[in-house]
């Protein structure tokens, strides 16, 4: 539902630029199929060095972890369209955990990491690329500011020289707790949808 504008100012012509609906304007809400969608954004807005517009990650974690709270209660009065939401809600939070556990785990393995900090500051913005960081970040000695997990490992693997802690979010354990149900939902329905 967008709509074709001529746009022009001084420097450039845009002959052609769509003006649609954007998430961050107007709209308070957003359907499961958005998340793989605000993943891509917010990592294009990294490579931009560029503060995003929401805090996908944040926005990613408490809505799986309402799904997961509702799945616990056995709520079973989904239409198909909100079983599909969910699926896609469940898909997005397992590659946005899987990415978190290589990256720390490849962080642990340099043994540049000295530790394991309590985030208590909830949302930060790497100092690097400005990626939010919800689930954790790294505190990295070579720039004396907080990091996305992606340039700690980079640091890592640069420098063994490097001090460095990981600062992890206190739900991390209900964060583990959801990932392995949804990994185990996900895999069911792959099957089922294959056989």
């Amino acid at each position: 539902m967008g709509y074709l504008l001529q746009y022009s100012d001084s420097n450039c012509i845009f002959p052609c630029l769509f003006v649609g609906f954007n998430c961050g304007e107007a709209v308070n809400f957003a359907i499961g199929d958005w998340f793989p969608l605000g993943a891509v954004a917010s990592w294009r807005y990294a490579l931009l060095n560029r503060v995003p517009l929401l805090p996908h990650e944040e926005l990613l974690c408490k809505e799986a972890m309402l799904l997961y709270a509702s799945l616990e209660l056995e709520d079973s009065d989904y239409s198909s369209a909100d079983l599909v939401s969910h699926n896609w809600i469940k898909a997005s939070f397992v590659k946005l955990m899987r990415f978190h556990h290589r990256a720390r785990w490849s962080i642990m393995k340099s043994r540049a990491c000295t530790g394991l900090l309590p985030n208590t500051n909830g949302t930060i913005l790497c100092t690097l690329c400005k990626l939010d960081c919800y689930v954790a970040f790294l505190n990295c000695s070579c720039d004396l500011h907080p990091v996305c997990l992606r340039h700690g490992m980079i640091c890592s693997i640069s420098s063994m020289d490097n001090i460095q802690n990981i600062s992890l979010l206190s739900m991390i354990s209900h964060f583990q707790l959801s990932y392995n149900h949804f990994i185990i939902v996900l895999v069911a329905l792959s099957r089922f949808q294959f056989t």
